[in-house]
Order: C-alpha cells, then sequence, then structure tokens
C-alpha cells in the first residue's frame, strides 16, 4: 500500500479522527499523504489495521496509541483515566503565567498528571501537590512527572475531595480541572468520551458539585490569599459567577467560548 492509498482509507473510514490520527500513526499531516506514492512499511500498516479497528469499535485513538498532545509535552494515558485535552490548556496557561515566584500548587483531580506537568517543565521555580482519588490517575501522574524528569518536585497524594481536606499541605493557588459534566449531558456523549471513567466526567446533577466542595473545602487550606483557577464548561460561566458572587474572572479559550474561572481573595 502506498501512503496515497493510505490516506484515501483513513480518510472513508475515521471521518473526522482521520487529521488527529494521521499525526499519531505516522506524525505527518493528513493531506500531505495524498501526493505520496512511496510504500507503506508492513509495521506501519500492522499498527494501523489493529489501530483503525479499535477505534471504529469507540475505543479513543488517544488510548489507542497511549499518549496525548498537551502543551509541548506528549502525555502518556490509557483506559481508566481522562483523556488531556487542548481546552485544558488555557488553564495551564493561566497558571505558567500568573504563579508566584517559587509558588507552590495544587493540582487537585489531577488524572494523568498533565497540568501539573506543564506546570512544572514551564516554571522550573514551582513545585506540585497532585491529588486525586483514582490510583489509575496517580500512577499516570508519577509515570508522567517521571518522564520528564519533574517528580522531584511533587508530591502525590490520593484523597477524595469531599472527605476532610485535613493533612493536605497548603499551596500558593489550586488548579483543577474537575468532573463537570451535568447528569442531563451525560446521556448526550459521543460513545468514544463514554470510554473514559465515568468518575472523572460525571459532576453531579447540575455539574457544579466539585465546584462547589473545592471552594468551600479549601478554605484555610492557602499559604496566602486564596487562589483558584479552574476549567469550566463552556455553558458555565454564568453559574461560577453567580457561586462566587460575581468575585471570579472567567477567561476564553481560542474558541470564544468559556474555559476559565479563576477566583482571588473570594474565600
Amino acid at each position: 500500500m502506498t501512503y496515497r492509498q493510505l490516506y484515501g482509507e483513513i480518510r472513508s473510514r475515521l471521518g473526522d479522527d482521520a487529521q488527529a490520527y494521521s499525526f499519531y500513526l505516522l506524525n505527518r499531516p493528513l493531506p500531505e499523504l495524498s501526493a505520496d506514492d512511496g510504500v507503506v512499511p508492513g509495521s506501519v500498516l500492522d499498527t494501523h489495521k489493529d489501530a483503525v479497528k479499535r477505534i471504529e469499535e469507540g475505543e479513543p485513538l488517544q488510548y489507542v496509541f497511549g499518549h496525548a498532545p498537551f502543551y509541548d509535552l506528549y502525555i502518556d494515558c490509557g483506559p481508566g483515566v481522562l483523556i488531556p485535552r487542548f481546552d485544558t490548556e488555557v488553564l495551564a496557561e493561566e497558571a505558567i503565567k500568573t504563579l508566584p515566584e517559587n509558588a507552590v500548587f495544587a493540582d487537585i483531580c489531577c488524572g494523568t498528571g498533565c497540568i501539573a506537568a506543564a506546570v512544572l517543565n514551564s516554571r522550573k521555580d514551582t513545585r506540585a501537590i497532585c491529588v486525586d482519588i483514582s490510583d489509575k490517575a496517580l500512577y499516570y501522574t508519577e509515570r508522567n512527572l517521571k518522564k520528564y524528569g519533574l517528580f522531584d518536585r511533587a508530591e502525590l497524594i490520593k484523597l477524595d475531595v469531599f472527605d476532610s481536606w485535613d493533612g493536605l499541605p497548603k499551596a500558593d493557588c489550586i488548579l483543577c480541572n474537575p468532573p463537570y459534566i451535568a447528569a442531563a449531558e451525560m446521556k448526550e456523549l459521543p460513545e468514544n468520551v463514554k470510554r473514559e471513567p465515568y468518575e472523572a466526567l460525571y459532576g453531579g446533577e447540575d455539574g457544579l458539585d466539585f465546584y462547589r466542595r473545592i471552594i468551600t473545602a479549601s478554605k484555610g487550606h492557602f499559604k496566602g490569599e486564596p487562589h483558584i483557577i479552574f476549567e469550566i464548561g463552556y455553558r458555565q460561566g454564568n453559574a461560577l459567577r453567580q457561586l462566587t458572587g460575581g468575585k471570579c474572572e472567567i477567561k476564553k479559550d481560542l474558541s470564544k467560548n468559556d474555559r476559565v474561572c479563576v477566583i482571588r481573595g473570594f474565600l
């Protein structure tokens, strides 16, 4: 099979996933393949055959290939942990730009550790406290931090955020991409997203349970002025304004959707 023929197969079988798939499989943009009559190596075709079958069966391509790009890093991920997404880079960017010098930040609901890894990698003066209820999440966080030589600046803690926060170290800032999908929206998720862990997606009946809990439980857990940076759903900006009495700043992503809520001094 030539790359030109592979291009046609990828386009016809994977639809909207075709462009991303081409980067995962070949690290090449899809249109580039359309004029390439070179022969595809047999090992690549074997990988392609297995990968496309799994994707067509509903498995996320990030699970199939075992990683996801995030803020110039390649974050390892797999079944049982939330897949890093481009939208979350807005949160990481806000933290990188605004954390004080020598800050200690808590990455609550850390998942793969993508946020902590991006911030630690970009801000060599910072340290992280990575918190999650899931053993699988903490496994991937440790794996990703070690992958980029960042683990010596991090502490991992297993904690259900709805349990007591006694003993959780104080931080200069809390970063959090919590589960925030509301009950009605859970039923409408694409099949490949439903392959991700339910507990990393579902945020309660209205999607706000984790925001309420973290805002309340974090009182007294800051070294100085309270500072929280949340990722939020694109329709949740007004809800966060109401939760904070308007004492927050909502920032948008590149698509001009509400994506990050910054709270300072509210608590």
